[in-house]
């Protein structure tokens, strides 16, 4: 059997209704993550402490119904859930719809398994922007297991190949690490941090090289529009950080422990200059006094824009490169 069997709204309604509901989890992995368990307690009104009801934590719809308020003390509950839900499940059908196009001829269990695979490469950099917008971290669970679903992906289904994505793995990781070697080592400022690199090395695992570059690229052309936008509106990009947040949740690992010993080594900080502590540093001059923060001194989270240059890429952005490299190479 194979997808081009089934009809085509089948896939829609489907992919729809899965994202809408993976959105909804986003939600709680973006508000309890790392401090709190992700199952427990279960979905509760802030307000007044009392559990959410089955029939009132259907996503997007039920905020629809309940009008934006809790069902039990009417505190209003914010639009931007449904909103998040929505982004999820408008992604999930745009998925689906370039497989359509594209790859209905595959079959079935291949078909819905390449749906799977970059839907939850979709979710990961969603989830991640998002949580890096509120704490300045991207988590290690997302960007290295997405790394190792990436190349596993390839390796067993058609795509890029293993070779090109083990290619976009070290490409991914080692672009956005010079930079942040060149601003810690030479500037001692902070640019990319080490989540960036993890990050773009889970683009180049599933994607490739050539996604890396669009990403970099189109990226860092998105975060300085948004840079300049945020100086001339006074709009604040970075969060305000709390620093008890600040808990990888891999802390122990393999990873954190080789992180660790490469910092002790090398002298790396492995921790944002504005969370480290100042208490002997000079006193510094009052930042209004000053006028506007210098545009590459600003602080902003780069992640999100990374995510937004890989997605844009899955979702057309690799046309638009091979349109590119053919005319750079001629006729």
């Amino acid at each position: 059997m194979i997808a081009a069997d089934l009809p085509a709204w089948f896939f829609r309604v489907f992919a729809f209704l899965w994202g809408a509901v993976w959105g909804s989890f986003a939600t709680v992995v973006v508000h309890r993550w790392p401090r709190h368990s992700l199952v427990r307690p279960g979905s509760h009104c802030p307000h007044c402490q009392k559990p959410v009801r089955p029939y009132d934590n259907v996503p997007i719809l039920a905020w629809l119904w309940l009008r934006g308020r809790c069902r039990d003390c009417k505190a209003p509950i914010s639009p931007r859930y449904a909103l998040i839900e929505a982004m999820y499940a408008v992604c999930a059908l745009a998925i689906v719809e370039l497989l359509l196009r594209a790859q209905v001829d595959l079959a079935l269990p291949v078909f819905l398994a390449l749906f799977f695979v970059r839907f939850a490469f979709a979710w990961g950099l969603l989830t991640a922007s998002f949580i890096d917008l509120k704490k300045l971290l991207l988590p290690d669970f997302i960007t290295l297991g997405g790394t190792g679903l990436g190349v596993v992906a390839n390796l067993m289904l058609p795509g890029i190949g293993w070779r090109a994505s083990l290619v976009g793995v070290a490409l991914g990781a080692g672009i956005p690490y010079a930079f942040y070697f060149v601003w810690d080592r030479f500037l001692k400022r902070d640019g990319m941090g080490l989540g960036d690199v993890k990050l773009m090395a889970m683009v180049g695992a599933l994607l490739g090289p050539q996604a890396v570059v669009f990403a970099l690229f189109a990226g860092s052309m998105q975060g300085i529009a948004a840079s300049l936008l945020a100086r001339a509106t006074g709009w604040k990009l970075a969060p305000d950080i709390d620093p008890d947040d600040l808990e990888d949740d891999d802390a122990g690992s393999w990873w954190e422990s080789a992180l660790a010993l490469t910092a002790r080594i090398t002298g790396w900080k492995r921790t944002p200059r504005a969370l480290e502590d100042v208490a002997d540093e000079p006193d510094e001059p009052d930042a209004a006094a000053e006028g506007p923060e210098p545009l590459m001194r600003m602080m902003i989270p780069f992640g999100p824009f990374l995510a937004l240059g890989a997605i844009e890429y899955m979702l057309g952005g690799e046309r638009l490169m091979q349109a590119y490299l053919s005319l750079l190479r001629g006729p």
